[in-house]
């Protein structure tokens, strides 16, 4: 079964002032993106979640669903701090 994870992980500001979270799979991805995205109504969040099922599903690559999420989190001008 594949894993999803990704070649480089996505560390983002999430919740608190100086909390970080290292998003290292499109399963973390679709978590924070679902539960934790502070957010919900924007164009590349729709897209990104989207994305993110499709990875998970198999049709399009990880890479892919890791690009959509750095997008959304740009959107939300949630703070990444590697990328």
């Amino acid at each position: 079964m594949h894993c999803f994870w990704w070649d480089k992980s996505v560390e983002l500001e999430l919740g608190e002032t100086g909390k970080y979270r290292d998003v290292k799979s499109t399963r973390e991805a679709v978590e924070c993106l679902l539960l934790r995205w502070p957010q919900r109504d924007w164009r590349a969040l729709a897209a990104a979640k989207r994305t993110c099922l499709q990875a998970l599903e198999g049709k399009v690559k990880t890479e892919k669903a890791r690009r959509a999420f750095i997008k959304a989190a740009e959107e939300a001008h949630i703070l990444i701090r590697s990328q």
